[in-house]
């Protein structure tokens, strides 16, 4: 049983930053209007800020939402999400990211907890992609609620994970 404490702050901060390359990947890979962006952002803070209760047998993604909380309450200053999403290598970075995260989590968590978590990450990018419809038309008609590039996305997040994608 492992949780964010027995990480080193650099370690800390990689396991804390991973939610949000989780969403930025998504975002990031389907560039849209500022609203898209927006609603995408706060989608994936929503689903963290409320997925407790779905991961609370896991004591590593437990530990990170009450390091999260914890922000929260104390009013720190989160990154503006639409200013990191369409930054120039923002997919790139949020990648790079993950495949960090991920190697760590395989060599100091267990086996079950680095799924668990592994798997929170690839639920957050799931609700961001769900999150905005895109490729909408003049004044925000048609469109679709997950498009190719967010799908394609998607599926680069659960590879560097190295998690598999359920059937559908």
């Amino acid at each position: 049983m492992t949780v964010i404490a027995d990480y080193t702050e650099e370690e800390q901060q990689l396991l804390r930053s991973a939610a949000a390359a989780a969403a930025i990947a998504i975002s990031a890979a389907s560039p849209g209007r500022k609203e898209e962006t927006v609603s995408e952002g706060f989608a994936a803070a929503d689903f963290v800020l409320k997925s407790q209760p779905a991961y609370v047998d896991n004591t590593l993604v437990t530990s990170i939402l009450v390091s999260v909380q914890s922000d929260v309450a104390a009013e720190h200053p989160f990154p503006d999400f639409v200013e990191r999403a369409s930054a120039p290598g923002a997919l790139e970075e949020s990648m790079t990211v993950l495949g960090r995260v991920a190697k760590l989590v395989d060599a100091k968590a267990t086996p079950q907890e680095a799924a668990g978590y592994k798997r929170w990450l690839l639920d957050i990018a799931r609700e961001t992609a769900r999150a905005g419809k895109e490729d909408q038309g003049f004044l925000g008609l048609g469109g679709v609620m997950v498009n190719d590039r967010e799908r394609s996305a998607y599926q680069a997040v659960a590879d560097t994970l190295g998690v598999r994608l359920e059937e559908s």
